[in-house]
């Protein structure tokens, strides 16, 4: 995996998982270890304006566990709303979102699941879904293999990098 600047590092903004996080300009957003998540990235390409979303689960309606206080950011549809609400406050287009995202990767592999129906894909389904209900346009994808993906994303030029042990660093 890449080695970071302490200039880099310093620079960085950690979005944990299960949350968002939003910025402008020079500042990066990073989160790490997605492995069934799915990071989403989405700015604004005419003001700077971007946010990095760390999605744990496809759906709000889906969760069982009502003793948890509910975070929004934890889910792909809630997480997306909120997320764009307040990219529009910094001063975010909404026509001019679009978006980036990587992760969904299929870390367990169950006998009685398939693939296609396990978290991960689940999580990708929801997000590629609300992203097309909110008329966002996705410009590229890192998603799915076997393997946990760290991503930094730059809303100021929209770089999204993927770094994952073991190889070569990857921008989309």
């Amino acid at each position: 995996m890449a080695a970071f600047t302490v200039a880099e590092l310093e620079s960085m903004i950690v979005v944990n998982m299960g949350d968002y996080k939003t910025a402008r300009g020079e500042k990066k957003l990073i989160t790490k270890d997605l492995g069934s998540c799915v990071g989403v990235a989405v700015r604004d390409p005419h003001t700077g304006v971007g946010g990095l979303l760390h999605v744990m689960l496809p759906h709000h309606s889906e969760a069982t566990e009502s003793s948890i206080p509910f975070v929004a950011a934890k889910y792909a549809d809630t997480g997306l709303d909120e997320m764009i609400r307040a990219l529009v406050v910094q001063g975010a287009e909404r026509e001019h979102l679009v978006a980036k995202i990587a992760g969904a990767a299929h870390m367990i592999k169950n006998a009685t699941i398939p693939e296609s129906r396990d978290i991960s894909a689940r999580n990708l389904e929801a997000v590629t879904e609300k992203l097309a209900e909110l008329q966002i346009p996705l410009l590229a994808a890192d998603v799915g293999d076997h393997f946990p993906r760290t991503v930094v994303f730059e809303p100021g030029n929209g770089t999204f990098r993927i770094l994952t042990p073991g190889k070569v660093e990857k921008r989309i």
